[in-house]
């Protein structure tokens, strides 16, 4: 609550705000920043959305998603502080983090266990669903009204980063929120239907390629799938398309932990890892080993090299906590 205080007052002293995520934007790093947004803008504040990635295409219906604009879109720095949303570290912000660098205030808003506590004020809370459930708090604590616009983008931080309702850090108090949000008018299946059946046939094909490199080893506890780019080019489809492969592999049944090997499109030898505890593993211990963080039941890190060294480096890791 202390925390949450001294971001409000934070809010309500300042004029000129910065909001960024991390890379490869997701539901709630998207639905949490247009939500602040919309708090900035009841609070008649002026504000400045700044991603290193484009909005993904199933997430182009949002109200308002053309305001997250590019690095090299923005012209004016000169801002008072700086909202950094869902991102564990500084460098998760790819090519934003110079700007927030230059930035006097920064007000750290994450629900990362892994959070390096980065800003002048940092609000974490691991136990919660979703960085959207906090801005919702936030919204509360400074009553201002909670347009159906901005109950959209809570409502999606929250579905998404809980699998619709389906992951361990859905609490009650989660359930309570999503019910007043529904009062402003959200439709869940119009919601359902634009983020989860919106694919596109390369979408579909993608996924295929995915679950044709499907493996389980580890004695039937660890599963894993991979995307290389030439998958990428086969099917016409972007990063973005892969949103939730790795829950595939977590379905498996006896599958304890399940990974997913993304290639980077554009940096040769990297991957990107994701990673989905359906058990007592902690994965974030698992991607902390790695250079990585997040969550107990979902975590994440990057690494370099070929791809059976880094394929053979994260499987004696999870062999490690297992």
């Amino acid at each position: 609550m202390k925390k949450m205080n001294e971001i409000a007052k934070m809010l309500k002293k300042y004029k000129k705000f910065l909001i960024t995520s991390h890379v490869n934007p997701e539901g709630d790093s998207l639905g949490s920043q247009l939500a602040a947004a919309n708090l900035l803008r009841a609070m008649e504040k002026n504000f400045t959305i700044v991603n290193h990635d484009r909005v993904p295409a199933h997430y182009e219906f949002l109200p308002e998603a053309d305001l997250v604009k590019a690095v090299s879109e923005i012209t004016k720095t000169d801002f008072d502080a700086a909202l950094v949303l869902d991102c564990p570290n500084l460098e998760r912000t790819g090519s934003v983090k110079p700007l927030v660098e230059k930035v006097k205030h920064v007000i750290n808003i994450d629900h990362h266990v892994s959070n390096e506590n980065f800003g002048e004020i940092n609000w974490v809370k691991p136990d919660v669903s979703s960085v959207g459930e906090m801005i919702y708090r936030l919204y509360k604590k400074l009553g201002c009204k909670i347009t159906r616009e901005a109950a959209l983008f809570l409502y999606i931080s929250i579905l998404t980063d809980t699998g619709s309702f389906n992951y361990s850090n859905t609490s009650a108090a989660t359930h309570e929120i999503v019910s007043d949000l529904l009062g402003h008018g959200i439709e869940p299946y119009r919601v359902t239907r634009r983020i989860y059946e919106n694919k596109t046939p390369g979408d579909i094909k993608l996924l295929g390629k995915a679950l044709e490199s499907l493996t389980i080893t580890g004695g039937g506890k660890i599963a894993f799938m991979a995307i290389r780019k030439k998958q990428f080019r086969q099917t016409g489809t972007m990063p973005s398309s892969c949103e939730n492969f790795v829950n595939f592999a977590r379905s498996v049944r006896g599958v304890e932990v399940a990974v997913f090997f993304r290639e980077d499109l554009k940096k040769k030898g990297l991957f990107h890892i994701s990673f989905r505890s359906s058990r007592k593993a902690d994965v974030n211990k698992i991607a902390r080993a790695l250079g990585g963080g997040g969550h107990k039941k979902a975590a994440g890190c990057l690494r370099t090299g070929s791809f059976e060294k880094v394929k053979r480096e994260v499987l004696k890791a999870i062999k490690n906590e297992l």
